[in-house]
């Protein structure tokens, strides 16, 4: 039953975010990461589904993310990030993280930029999972 309450949760949190652009859903569902620091499950469009210490994902253009990592304590540049598709929308493609303060995220320390490419290397939106550890 605990299984079915926390795809029904999922569930529910994607419909709502269905078309309301790149952000975070009213509150999404807690993530449940003990060994990670902030981690998201994050929709193509860049909606976060599930999220711990994430509290806003931009798709500023196609393929490129700016997640923004809402416990001060965080320090982005002393941290080991980690992304990997979920799905099939990219299917052998890659997803690139980097912790360092990029232009297309308005050069945030607190913001993670993330880039994910389809097979021919080029830009692509798909779902992904992020972690900080």
């Amino acid at each position: 039953m605990r299984k079915r309450l926390s795809a029904t949760a999922v569930l529910a949190a994607a419909l709502l975010a269905v078309g309301s652009g790149s952000a975070v859903a009213a509150d999404p569902p807690k993530a449940i990461a003990p060994y990670a620091q902030a981690a998201a499950s994050v929709a193509a469009n860049g909606d976060v589904l599930l999220a711990k210490n994430v509290d806003e994902v931009t798709n500023p253009s196609a393929g490129r993310y700016c997640v923004h990592i809402s416990d001060p304590d965080i320090d982005l540049a002393r941290s080991i990030p980690t992304g990997t598709l979920n799905g099939y929308e990219a299917r052998g493609g890659s997803v690139r993280v980097f912790t360092k303060p990029v232009g297309v995220c308005n050069s945030d320390p607190d913001t993670a930029y993330v880039s994910v490419f389809n097979k021919d290397g080029d830009f692509t939106n798909a779902a992904f999972f992020f972690t900080i550890q």
